[in-house]
């Protein structure tokens, strides 16, 4: 089934990583602990490799139960802040620092720009809701070109919870759509689509590397596109249908 860009939808939102973003990431690797470790003791605040990947997940462990909801999102920095004695804004440099080291692929996948481009062009609403931490997403957002293409971003850490959270939906339509009126675009099956229909939303389900290994049917409100190039080719076909 071809997607179509309808009138029912002014707003169109997106998941990032897998969805928008091609992403691999590896914390399992040691010489991100080592590099990270040395980086700290070097400022004066010594841990070993070991040392500090067991208190890096103890730390986080901790925050979770703190929130006391499963669907809770914590912020990394307060984690950083912690575990090298230090402020806020030193830690969320130490935060980005050990995302660059673990970083092994980023990069946007064909067609992201232009699908934001082609539906902003046609008046739609266009909106980020990622489950991602802050510190690591907002400079490569920068990075990749894409933080000028969304009208509104809301990512998981800075709101407390995540998809699919009904309370992460409602991010959306507190700007003024009803859930008729949105569709969520995400390569996650439970957390973009089932998260989207049961806040009443539409949406669009992508299969790609970064996808999680799907936990059963699709919503009936659900359509199944092959990638972005799939909807834009809808969107730019809208376009000269109408004379954009």
């Amino acid at each position: 089934m071809r997607p179509t860009i309808r009138d029912k939808w002014p707003c169109w939102v997106f998941d990032l990583y897998g969805t928008m973003v091609d992403i691999l990431t590896d914390e399992e690797d040691p010489a991100l602990w080592e590099q990270t470790a040395r980086y700290l003791s070097l400022a004066g605040r010594p841990w070993t490799p070991a040392a500090l990947r067991r208190a890096y997940r103890k730390a986080c462990a901790e925050a979770e139960r703190r929130l006391g909801d499963p669907l809770g999102e914590i912020d990394i920095v307060p984690v950083w802040a912690r575990l090298a004695e230090t402020d806020p804004a030193e830690a969320e440099r130490i935060a980005l620092l050990f995302r660059a080291l673990s970083i092994r692929r980023l990069r946007c996948f064909a067609h992201a720009k232009e699908l934001t481009a082609a539906l902003r062009r046609k008046g739609r609403t266009v909106i980020l809701l990622s489950n991602a931490q802050a510190a690591f997403t907002r400079p490569e957002l920068r990075l990749l070109g894409l933080e000028d293409c969304f009208d509104a971003v809301f990512l998981s850490s800075e709101c407390g919870v995540g998809k699919p959270s009904p309370a992460f939906f409602r991010k959306v339509t507190d700007l003024g759509f009803a859930p008729r009126d949105c569709v969520m675009v995400g390569n996650d099956d439970v957390c973009d689509c089932r998260g989207a229909a049961e806040a009443g939303m539409d949406s669009m389900y992508l299969r790609t590397e970064q996808s999680p290994r799907p936990a059963g049917r699709l919503p009936e409100n659900c359509v199944r596109v092959r990638g972005l190039r799939e909807i834009l080719a809808a969107a730019e076909g809208n376009e000269r249908e109408e004379g954009l």
